[in-house]
């Protein structure tokens, strides 16, 4: 008595401590401080995403509007150089006189080149000696000619690798007769300067233009923040936008970048995310630092709370769901959490148990009561077969005999016997329905698919109704009481198409696979809306539906319905193979 009694007590201390009155008494300790702590977090975060994305749309724009000024220097330039061609003759030798390209014409301080299609100068001016035989303004001459407009190409005085210190921008256009007028622009007479003077603010951001290769035209970065231009592999060559870069030190980088049209350089910004993250920040926001410790406590509270109570919910929901799907073992084992979910979930798994039991004897009923009805109607088919057809033949034989006696007078005789004759066949050859419809002998005597071949023979032959039969996979024999039901199944749906579908074509389709009979019958009918729920075939007068699903979940399978109306319908069965 005291032993009982000494060992339920603790199990009972552990069902108050896990119990929910005890789980909502432990989240009210919760102090307001914790809300203190949690709001200022969260204003804090709030105030750091705000100043980010304040300076990326800053910085986007900026980029975007810098790069489009310095486009419309260089077009009123390129516009320039237009205009200059188009006062050149036609064609135009190397002897001609020099001062047709003089270095004051246009304000192109680093001279002007007339160039053929093949390269080759024709005429220079003097203060572009430095670039004319170079191959960029030859490489601009043959662009020319394939692309008809305005080409541009960065020149650079020391050559490949060499920094943006002498380095010109050319401009080429077409000057008539396959040749190319090009003029070099010094970066340096670009307003370029202007474009860096708004980096120069709180986070001292850079600000770097790239040509179409990648290599540096200008950079302003009084702050050192960017090393080489490799930190900006990862910028796309074309569009605007803001992208995160990381350089060689590990520190991340905000860059925006525009696409300076013409001649197609990139500009980008860049500045420190710490440092951006860092501005505004005060000494008020030290106070949650003081109340950090106060927070775990409270948050470790709140995880107690839902580890015990919100997410064993949330599972043994989940569960449940499972067991609406015929997973009856899902709600077996403990979910975890306080007392009386494990309570709910005992609850849940006994009346699991109950349906899965319910459903084994409605099973075994509808087994045991489909087989009656079958072998009540193979008694009656060998009956018909045994006693009824053999007795009309042996009318029939009668009736010919008497046709043979009554030899005096044929004209009258004659066509009344061959009259019942015909009617004799017929009476044979409807008993033979019946017959075939009660039991199909060729379901047992040949098999499954031979059986379907004669199902689509007769329906052919008694409806205005084609039907085809294709049987894909290996032909087996399966279990005698699976072919009948598989047969059934057929028979009804071909009896809905005739009787209901006002179809011209049938089709009937039997997969065979290594664990599933597939039948599929469709037709190009009227077709109708299936109910939503099964439970409603009846209600809609779908009975013949109905008996097809129950046949199929009678072995487990599942009955799917695809129809609407003037789409025709389409029914498919699928019964799991059990050998």
């Amino acid at each position: 008595m005291t032993r009982e009694t000494t060992g339920r007590q603790p199990r009972r201390n552990r069902r108050l401590l896990r119990g929910l009155r005890a789980q909502l008494l432990l989240w009210t300790i919760l102090p307001l401080a914790v809300v203190l702590v949690v709001l200022s977090l969260a204003g804090v975060t709030r105030h750091r995403q705000a100043m980010t994305r304040l300076v990326e749309d800053r910085d986007r724009g900026l980029a975007a509007a810098e790069a489009n000024r310095l486009g419309r220097e260089i077009a009123q330039q390129t516009a320039v150089l237009t205009r200059l061609a188009a006062t050149l003759p036609a064609a135009t030798a190397p002897s001609a006189p020099s001062s047709l390209l003089s270095d004051t014409i246009g304000g192109f301080s680093d001279g002007l080149a007339l160039l053929d299609d093949r390269g080759a100068l024709l005429l220079a001016s003097s203060a572009a000696a430095a670039w004319a035989n170079g191959d960029a303004a030859r490489t601009l001459a043959g662009r020319i000619v394939t692309a008809g407009g305005p080409q541009y190409e960065t020149d650079f005085t020391g050559g490949e690798g060499a920094d943006e210190e002498g380095a010109r921008l050319l401009i080429a256009v077409p000057a008539g007769g396959g040749q190319a007028l090009i003029a070099a622009l010094p970066v340096a007479a670009l307003s370029l300067g202007e474009s860096s003077m708004p980096m120069e603010g709180e986070t001292q951001g850079a600000m770097w233009v790239l040509d179409q290769t990648g290599q540096r035209v200008h950079h302003h970065d009084p702050g050192g923040l960017i090393l080489d231009a490799s930190v900006f592999a990862d910028v796309p060559a074309s569009g605007s936008g803001s992208i995160y870069l990381r350089d060689r030190t590990g520190r991340e980088l905000l860059a925006s970048y525009a696409r300076i049209e013409p001649p197609g350089w990139t500009l980008i910004t860049a500045e420190d995310v710490r440092a951006i993250a860092a501005m505004g920040i005060s000494v008020v926001e030290v106070l949650p630092l003081l109340l950090l410790f106060v927070a775990v406590v409270a948050l470790l509270a709140v995880s107690l709370g839902v580890l015990n109570v919100v997410r064993p919910l949330q599972e043994l929901d989940r569960r449940a769901a499972r067991v609406a799907w015929g997973d009856f073992d899902a709600i077996g084992q403990p979910v975890g959490g306080v007392q009386e979910i494990d309570d709910l979930r005992a609850t849940l798994s006994q009346m699991a148990e109950r349906i899965r039991a319910y459903q084994g004897g409605m099973r075994d009923y509808l087994t045991a009561l489909t087989q009656g009805q079958e072998d009540e109607r193979a008694r009656l088919a060998h009956e018909l077969h045994d006693v009824i057809i053999q007795g009309l033949i042996a009318l029939k034989q009668r009736g010919q005999m008497a046709q043979k006696a009554l030899g005096h007078d044929p004209a009258r005789v004659g066509p009344r016997l061959q009259e019942l004759n015909g009617l004799i066949d017929e009476e044979i050859a409807g008993l033979r329905r019946i017959i075939g419809d009660l039991r199909p002998i060729y379901l047992e005597d040949l098999g499954f698919v031979p059986a379907l071949e004669m199902l689509t023979q007769q329906t052919e032959a008694r409806h205005s109704l084609r039907v085809l039969l294709t049987v894909s996979g290996e032909v087996v024999r399966l279990a005698p009481d699976l072919e009948l039901a598989a047969y059934r199944i057929v028979q009804q749906a071909l009896a809905n198409v005739a009787a209901h579908a006002y179809a011209q074509n049938a089709w009937v389709e039997v997969g065979f696979a290594a664990d599933t009979l597939t039948l599929l019958i469709r037709d190009d009918g009227v077709g109708f809306t299936p109910p939503e729920q099964p439970a409603d075939l009846a209600h809609q007068g779908h009975f013949g539906l109905m008996g097809m699903r129950e046949r199929v979940l009678l072995y487990g399978g599942q009955l799917t319905i695809t129809a609407g109306p003037g789409q025709g319908a389409a029914i498919t069965a699928r019964l799991p193979l059990l050998r």
